[in-house]
């Protein structure tokens, strides 16, 4: 009997110790994954930082680099962030012409970046693509702006009272919101997306230390 227990504790004892052994077989595989993601991530960092290293590269005087450097950002940041979660990268330059009407895509799908100083100017400039390219914000294509720009869209879409800007400075936001709607037919959070960047953050003297919080 006693020899029974004793060989019962012994192989309960191997198959604990080969299950331990396969979960840290595991771990150890998960971390390489990982390790090897972060690398990938960091290099897509690492690119977008030799781009806005090369100025003279950069479309536009030094008032209207952060247009391009905001796409960047946006597809070399968000790039990275898929790598770190194990997923495909999925956004592109690639097949977008320099000044085409699209300036990258994401998921396959055409993307605008509009980032212009002022709500009212940025959605001015939406306007004017949009009528420029009867067939942008129509066919699932959008366009992206910057993120604390987007958020006092939202705010005024909800009645908030935003500081710094006057009654008829919303209503005219308001009724470019609307004129937006109606030439695209769809809402205007179909059509405008925030991106991953805020207005300041891509200004050409801001954006490496914006590359370093996102490093970090």
């Amino acid at each position: 009997m006693k020899h029974n227990i004793h060989q019962t504790t012994q192989t309960i004892a191997s198959v604990v110790a080969t299950e331990n052994l396969s979960r840290v077989a595991e771990l150890e595989q998960a971390l390489s994954r990982q390790d090897s993601a972060l690398v990938d991530a960091l290099r897509q960092v690492k690119q977008v930082r030799e781009f806005v290293g090369n100025p003279e590269h950069i479309l536009g005087n030094f008032k209207t680099k952060h247009g391009e450097i905001a796409e960047q950002v946006e597809v070399g940041i968000r790039n990275a962030r898929a790598l770190l979660q194990g997923l495909v990268p999925n956004a592109t330059f690639e097949g977008i012409g320099r000044t085409a009407p699209a300036d990258y895509c994401i998921d396959g799908v055409e993307v605008q970046s509009k980032f212009v100083n002022g709500v009212g100017k940025n959605l001015d400039h939406v306007l004017e693509h949009m009528k420029q390219y009867d067939y942008f914000g129509r066919n699932g294509s959008y366009y992206h702006i910057p993120k604390d720009q987007y958020d006092i869209m939202r705010r005024i879409a909800q009645g908030e009272t935003i500081e710094g800007l006057s009654h008829s400075t919303v209503q005219k936001i308001q009724q470019k919101v609307r004129e937006i709607e109606q030439l695209s037919g769809q809402s205007f959070e179909q059509v405008v997306k925030p991106g991953i960047s805020k207005y300041a953050e891509v200004q050409p003297g801001k954006i490496h230390e914006t590359l370093d919080q996102h490093e970090r």
